[in-house]
């Protein structure tokens, strides 16, 4: 059931099997390139594995309403996606009018055909007109957070030493850069940046030079702006901007506060550190 590049994506959700045997194929003859899952299960392994311009999802799946649970799922991974609920119980109407703010629309069964595909093409249609924002850059590091983790712990651990500690120091610190984001804060927390300070002392034991030091904060900021890049194109540009500025200050905080351990000394940050270099440009312009 797979169309040409430029077919809308549509992932179809019902555990019954006669409707995954003659709904989804009617809908990839009307243009459309059509998934399908028979469970929450599968339909989150395809969301996680595909972008998806339609979600239509069963109500009741394996439990009661475990089409929300989808609904939600795609909504913070892809929310983009229009979502529409396939229900049996025409009875269910007023509970759904109450949540047409998550849900674009709802079918009932058996569904007409016509007023689906007309349904289905005008929603696209007025999508295409009105694009909405994305995703944040917070939710795609932090659903990427493990991935980039790993790839760096396995490059600076060849050999997998201690490489299970390692790589959850570095998705502690991940996290800490997600949660600076939400809060939309210009640094991590007093708590990330101790942490950090830590990170660099134990590295000090473990014979890591500062300069190796600072190779692995690149390469896990390389790999965060590669995480970021294969997200392009679902990325909330009117935020994308200063969302990259907070990233960009907070890894360099965190790398500085690694390397105070170095130094032996405890390093003013943030605005602070912004004064101190004001302070010296000023002393050396001076004395110029």
């Amino acid at each position: 059931m797979t169309h040409s590049a430029a077919a809308p994506r549509l992932l179809f959700v019902d555990d019954e099997a006669n409707i995954r045997a003659t709904l989804p194929a009617i809908l990839g003859k009307a243009g459309f390139e059509v998934h399908v899952a028979e469970s929450v299960g599968d339909a989150l392994f395809e969301i996680n594995s595909h972008r998806f311009d339609i979600l239509i999802s069963d109500l009741n799946i394996g439990e009661e309403g475990d089409g929300f649970v989808l609904i939600s799922a795609i909504r913070h991974l892809q929310p983009q996606c229009l979502t529409f609920i396939l229900t049996g119980y025409p009875a269910f109407e007023t509970a759904l009018q109450a949540i047409q703010n998550h849900v674009d629309d709802y079918l009932v069964k058996p569904v007409d055909i016509d007023s689906l595909m007309d349904t289905l093409w005008e929603k696209l249609r007025r999508r295409i007109k009105t694009p909405v924002g994305g995703k944040r850059l917070s939710a795609v590091l932090k659903h990427e957070s493990e991935g980039i983790a790993g790839r760096v712990a396995r490059a600076v651990k060849p050999n997998g030493e201690d490489g299970g500690g390692f790589e959850q120091e570095l998705t502690q610190f991940l996290d800490a850069l997600v949660e600076q984001l939400e809060l939309e804060q210009d640094e991590p927390s007093p708590e990330a940046l101790g942490s950090a300070s830590e990170f660099g002392k134990r590295q000090i034991q473990a014979s890591l030079d500062p300069v190796a030091l600072a190779a692995l904060f690149r390469s896990l900021e390389q790999e965060a702006y590669g995480a970021i890049e294969n997200h392009a194109t679902g990325l909330d540009v009117s935020t994308l901007l200063c969302d990259l500025r907070r990233l960009t200050a907070g890894l360099h905080l965190l790398l500085e506060a690694s390397l105070d351990s170095y130094a032996g000394r405890t390093r003013p940050r943030g605005k602070k550190v912004i004064d101190e270099l004001a302070g010296r440009t000023k002393f050396l312009t001076t004395r110029g």
